[in-house]
């Protein structure tokens, strides 16, 4: 199963709190944004036209990649979703 084939099993609760925040002007300065292609989501954009990172968190699968990749500290908040909301994966 690849990942594409996962989001058929899978849904989204969604809060309008955000799990994860990011302060987009550590990214301005990254040399790799390792986000944008690792993760799984697609939930980081980098615009080389705007110098500027869009985060969207409701499509988060919540693995943690980004926090690992980010070798900037760009997050001033990562933590899973509250109670009720998030991803559900339905794998059968």
């Amino acid at each position: 199963m690849n990942i594409d084939e996962i989001f058929d099993f899978t849904s989204f609760t969604i809060d309008r709190e955000p799990h994860i925040v990011l302060d987009p002007q550590v990214c301005v300065n990254c040399d790799n944004r390792g986000c944008t292609n690792s993760c799984p989501a697609r939930c980081y954009t980098w615009s080389e036209e705007e110098k500027k990172m869009t985060f969207v968190h409701d499509g988060c699968l919540e693995c943690g990649t980004c926090y690992v990749v980010c070798h900037r500290n760009a997050f001033t908040r990562w933590r899973y979703p509250r109670g009720g909301f998030g991803v559900a994966y339905r794998m059968t």
